[in-house]
């Protein structure tokens, strides 16, 4: 519809954009009067969404769900004292530390070189470059279709994994928590159980260093075993002091009873008159043994023994009136030879004692000096027992602490009994694509554009759709609506807004109007 007045004279128009206020009928028309331009655009676009919804692939997901519990690997365990032995996190903590555990590179990594990259994506496979990109790229994929979920406060953790496979898609996510499985256990024990077991070799080693040296310092100071040497010393030490005051005693008492001795032999006489006898004395012995014997063979009163009395009786009344000595003897004092016997004795046991005082003097000295090398010594010794003996202690510390990482690594290889799948991946039945959102989303777009089109070519024509917006457009009512005629073409010429007549009076408006 196009507007003739004067203002169509002076070659001024006034079109659609121009009207002060739209309303929805208006809005309406306008797009009637498009209305090919908007079906044409609407179709376009909503072809192009179908052939894409048409294309678009079905994929199948795959699911499985773990159930996590407090397992011995989180309880802490010092390596040297027990201050905070067996102080354990809390269970969320515990949970996502599982989840970062499930996503990691290394788990997606084999699970991928389990299942393959041929069978997850056989267009990654295809694709030139070198084994590690392909890798990399089937990283990228796999994360982008792999969701890792957990509900607050909740031990249990969901995974799900899209393709287009379902039998690719169960064998992927089965893969997946096997090598999780195994990775876990790597991380939470089996490293332990390495850096103990090097830890114990290096050790080991450090200690048969410690053990050579040792010898090699004993050898060098011709020592056997320094304790027992050293003890033999002390104890030889003092039996020696014991020894040396014993000897020194006995010469101080060997040099008293000399002394004594000697003046006791100084003060005896050299010879003593050791007996007297007389002829008489010695006849009547004689006689006395000649009765005797005669008595044998006689009989007492025989005149042989009469004969052998009466002389026995002359002898006796003569000793009985005095018996004049008539021999003396004189020989060696014997106390003073006693006396002498025990002088030398006793000077000789002074000697003896002496030359042991002497002999202990010197193994004294060369005791005493061997002691002073060996405390001199003990130092260093002590040193190096002491370096081997901690190096052993830690070496035997470690190695059992080894061994029970290991029996550990074992058990958990064996049962994960704090890691309970709940339920194992399946291969899915149903499958999901992107068909209706991609639909949906076209007719959106689709829609969107076509109007967006109408409107903007609508509001670019010179005309108006209804004779209520040119009323409003130009201010001025509509006298009549006539059809439109077929007109040549006209020089284009800037539109002016229209103008009032004078005293405030509007000018009358012809509008041409047709479909």
């Amino acid at each position: 519809m196009q507007t003739s007045s004067k203002a169509e004279a002076t070659g001024t128009w006034f079109g659609w954009a121009d009207a002060p206020r739209l309303s929805l009928a208006d809005m309406a028309a306008l797009l009637w009067a498009e209305r090919m331009l908007v079906l044409t655009i609407g179709g376009a676009i909503c072809a192009l969404g179908l052939i894409a919804a048409l294309a678009a692939p079905k994929t199948y997901t795959a699911r499985s769900e773990l159930i996590v519990r407090m397992g011995e690997e989180y309880v802490y365990q010092p390596v040297a004292g027990g201050a905070g032995a067996g102080a354990t996190p809390d269970m969320q903590t515990i949970v996502n530390a599982e989840m970062r555990l499930i996503g990691s590179g290394a788990v997606v990594r084999g699970a991928i070189e389990s299942v393959g990259i041929a069978a997850l994506y056989p267009d990654i496979a295809a694709s030139p470059g070198s084994d590690g990109r392909k890798l990399a790229a089937a990283e990228r994929a796999f994360a982008q279709h792999l969701t890792v979920e957990t509900a607050p406060q909740t031990p249990a953790i969901g995974l799900s994994f899209e393709h287009r496979n379902p039998e690719t898609a169960a064998a992927a996510l089965n893969a997946l928590v096997q090598q999780y499985l195994e990775h876990r256990r790597e991380v939470l024990v089996g490293g332990e159980f390495e850096a103990l077991t090097q830890e114990t070799s290096d050790l080991s080693t450090r200690a048969g260093q410690a053990t050579a040296a040792l010898s090699a310092f004993l050898t060098e100071h011709q020592i056997g075993d320094f304790e027992s040497e050293l003890a033999a010393l002390a104890a030889r030490a003092g039996d020696i002091e014991t020894q040396l005051l014993d000897a020194q005693t006995r010469v101080r008492e060997a040099d008293a009873r000399s002394a004594a001795l000697r003046q006791r032999f100084n003060s005896e006489p050299e010879q003593i008159e050791l007996y007297q006898e007389s002829d008489a004395r010695r006849d009547l012995v004689e006689a006395q043994m000649q009765r005797e014997r005669l008595l044998a063979a006689y009989q007492p009163d025989a005149m042989p023994v009469r004969e052998v009395d009466r002389r026995i009786a002359q002898l006796q009344a003569f000793l009985a009136g005095g018996d004049p000595p008539s021999i003396t003897r004189r020989g060696p004092n014997p106390v003073r030879q006693d006396i002498a016997s025990q002088l030398y004795a006793m000077e000789a046991e002074a000697r003896a004692q002496r030359g042991r005082e002497t002999a202990l003097t010197q193994q004294r000295t060369e005791v005493r000096g061997r002691l002073r090398a060996m405390q001199a010594l003990e130092p260093r010794f002590r040193q190096l027992q002491r370096d081997r003996s901690t190096i052993e202690t830690n070496a035997q510390n470690f190695a059992a602490r080894a061994e029970e990482a290991r029996t550990r690594s074992q058990m958990l290889g064996r049962a994960t009994d704090n890691i309970s799948p709940v339920e194992t991946a399946s291969a899915p039945t149903q499958g999901k694509s992107l068909r209706w959102p991609i639909m949906i989303v076209t007719l959106l777009i689709a829609g969107i554009v076509a109007l967006a089109a109408g409107l903007s070519r609508g509001l670019m024509r010179r005309s108006f759709p209804t004779p209520s917006a040119a009323a409003r457009a130009l201010q001025t009512p509509v006298l009549a609506v006539m059809p439109r005629q077929q007109q040549q073409k006209q020089p284009k010429a800037k539109p002016e807004k229209p103008q009032k007549a004078a005293g405030g009076k509007p000018e009358l408006t012809i509008v041409e109007g047709g479909a």
